[in-house]
């Protein structure tokens, strides 16, 4: 059966209800590779728990208007036979308005991990937009290779003309899972999720002299998403005061445009946030800031993160509001900092926006957070010797007031802090491997008890602790029987330690998701991924520089071949 959709100023499209090889509901058709296509819910005869699918091909943008599934049978839109590249000229590429219980999904065909890619939007445009009051979304395996400004944004600002939009009426956007996305080559943000300002004063939007606040978001999942050379912050998400977490993503060369105060890795603000298990390497450019939180609710936790030569501080934690229960601040634990222009931990807890105008300028000193199991290395910031206040371990953790750092001394313990990694015993610092390689390394077993918090496993998702202590650092050693490796007759082990045979940049790794090389000598080289019983399970061309996937392997330890012209190095990576 197929059914007329009707007319639109862009562009009209058909659907054929019952696809059986992709196991749709419904398979649009008809779809312009020139023009925007608008669909709306209304044309379409479809139920909650429908699978609506977009055939393979090349099309302009694509906007859905109210779609609406359950909480139990959301609507899942998905590729069918192939990739869908949307490449669209004046506007965003693919956008939910007014839409809810949805799922958006690129795992329509087993060939491609991201089988809806994203070419290119308009300038100042999206990738991905949920807009006008959309909300209960789940976006993975999508690809967003070019945006005129963020990949992916999620929010409904204040609309004077509109006051569902307004705070106080209600609209609450919840329940995002945003996961398993390869986001990359953004002129602004990479992911950008609620209204930036509006956490209890400044509400940035005054409607006829009412000042109308941004929707609160709530049960927000930020994970596995791999986000790269974006011009501005990698992730923003603000105003998520209820149970949301940014774990286990990739993060490489971000903030290349290096706007001040728009280059983080990832900007959180006015909520209540776990980030953890993140892997953030700043790029070549070295314009990428660390991370901040503004205005981050009591018990906010940062934790199991990696940080490799941020620009400004590793983590940079600033309250401008009251902190909401004066008994609970921050738990700042087992992050590896590595070599950040200034401090690895900035903590700035003076009032600037008080809601009791008596509390203007306080420090908020008695309120405890903690810094605890944390590695430093190398800190830009030298007070040491200095005729300040500040002394050496201002370095690695420092405070705007003194008040404040004396208050919390007792909060700060078990950290390593130094200026000497190649002494620690880590496993391949040169390819941003800090795991340590060792039980004898100097991280091993050292830090605190920390499983009251909720920390119970390490960066690669292994159990904390392993050994008779806690570690240092975002990796926890895993004390177990070494395995047996069989190497292919080419490949002794001897070359696979050597350091001299590391002449190629190699990360991240461990990974989950995909990994890069990078080497200046050479362009494009063959490589090959050899498993423990030293087979071959993949060899290709490869060009540097670009990505690798390797989802479909299972986790353990394997070889990375390169093989060069005049040289072959052989790596170690682990895939969690």
């Amino acid at each position: 059966m197929q059914r007329q959709l009707l007319f639109t100023t862009f562009f009209m499209l058909t659907f054929i209800v019952r696809s059986q090889s992709c196991n749709c509901d419904v398979t649009l058709t008809g779809l312009s590779s020139s023009t925007l296509n608008l669909i709306w819910a209304s044309n379409i005869s479809y139920s909650p728990g429908d699978t609506i699918c977009i055939p393979a091909g090349n099309y302009a943008g694509i906007r859905f208007y109210d779609f609406e599934g359950t909480a139990s049978d959301p609507v899942t839109f998905k590729n069918c036979g192939g990739q869908v590249v949307l490449d669209e000229a004046a506007y965003s590429a693919l956008e939910f308005k007014n839409s809810k219980y949805i799922h958006l999904t690129g795992t329509g065909d087993t060939n491609y991990n991201y089988g809806i890619k994203i070419e290119g939007t308009g300038s100042w445009a999206m990738g991905m937009v949920l807009s006008a009051l959309s909300t209960d979304v789940e976006i993975d395996h999508i690809e967003v290779a070019h945006a005129g400004f963020a990949g992916l944004m999620a929010k409904t600002d204040p609309d004077c003309n509109n006051s569902d939009t307004w705070r106080i009426n209600g609209f609450v956007m919840k329940n995002l899972n945003i996961h398993h996305n390869y986001i990359h080559n953004t002129h602004g943000e990479g992911i950008y999720i609620g209204f930036t300002l509006g956490y209890k004063l400044d509400s940035g939007r005054n409607c006829n002299g009412t000042e109308v606040y941004g929707h609160w978001l709530e049960n927000v999942d930020i994970h596995n998403n791999i986000v790269e050379d974006t011009g501005w912050d990698a992730i923003q998400l603000n105003l998520a005061h209820i149970n949301s977490k940014v774990r286990d993503n990739i993060i490489y060369d971000y903030g290349t445009r290096g706007n001040w105060g728009q280059a983080f890795a990832m900007s959180l603000g006015g909520g209540a946030y776990e980030v953890y298990n993140n892997h953030v390497v700043n790029g070549p450019l070295e314009k990428g800031w660390g991370m901040q939180i503004i205005n981050g609710k009591s018990g906010t936790k940062v934790y199991n993160n990696v940080f490799v030569k941020p620009k400004m501080h590793g983590i940079f934690l600033h309250n401008r509001h009251e902190f909401e229960d004066l008994n609970e601040g921050y738990y700042v634990a087992n992050n590896t900092i590595v070599e950040p222009e200034r401090a690895g931990v900035h903590y700035n807890t003076t009032v600037l926006h008080p809601v009791d105008p008596a509390d203007l300028y306080r420090n908020q000193s008695e309120v405890p957070s903690y810094f605890v199991n944390n590695l430093v290395v190398d800190p830009g910031y030298d007070f040491e010797g200095g005729n300040t206040w500040k002394q050496n371990q201002e370095s690695y953790f420092d405070f705007n007031e003194r008040d404040t750092r004396d208050s919390l001394l007792t909060n700060i313990y078990s950290n390593i802090m130094t200026r000497q990694i190649d002494t620690l015993g880590l496993t391949d610092v040169l390819n941003n491997d800090f795991s340590p390689s060792s039980s004898s390394s100097d991280v091993v077993d050292v830090g605190s008890d920390v499983a009251s918090w909720g920390i119970t496993f390490d960066m690669g998702n292994a159990s904390r602790p392993s050994g008779s202590g806690f570690d240092v650092g975002a990796y926890e050693f895993q004390s177990s029987t070494p395995l047996k490796i069989q190497l292919p007759d080419d490949i002794e082990l001897f070359d696979v330690l050597s350091e001299k045979q590391v002449q190629t940049l190699f990360y991240p790794n461990p990974t989950s998701s995909t990994f890069r090389l990078e080497n200046a000598n050479y362009k494009d080289v063959t490589i090959q991924l050899i498993n423990m019983e030293g087979r071959v399970i993949h060899s290709s061309k490869y060009k540097m520089g670009t990505s690798i996937n390797v989802e479909e392997y299972t986790a353990g330890l394997y070889f990375l071949r390169i093989i060069a012209a005049d040289k072959t190095e052989v790596h170690r990576l682990v895939i969690r």
